[in-house]
């Protein structure tokens, strides 16, 4: 209840077709995260080790001071 999270700015980039009932790997990491802004990488890979996608996301994560208003 005292932690305010938002996304800043998200994208996705799919790079060639794919099935999605079919296994896919999943990696991520957060390169960077300072001043409560993160920023975290993922990218999708088919069984067969082709990229298929790559995502992108900011977020903001912001504790929230005792008694301030609460939208």
């Amino acid at each position: 209840d005292d932690v305010r999270g938002a996304s800043l700015d998200h994208a996705m980039w799919f790079h060639r077709p794919f099935r999605a009932d079919e296994w896919v790997l999943y990696d991520c990491e957060s390169p960077s995260a300072s001043n409560a802004r993160g920023l975290a990488t993922g990218r999708f890979f088919a069984q067969d080790g082709r990229l298929i996608a790559t995502v992108v996301q900011e977020g903001l994560l912001r504790i929230i001071e005792p008694g301030a208003t609460r939208p």
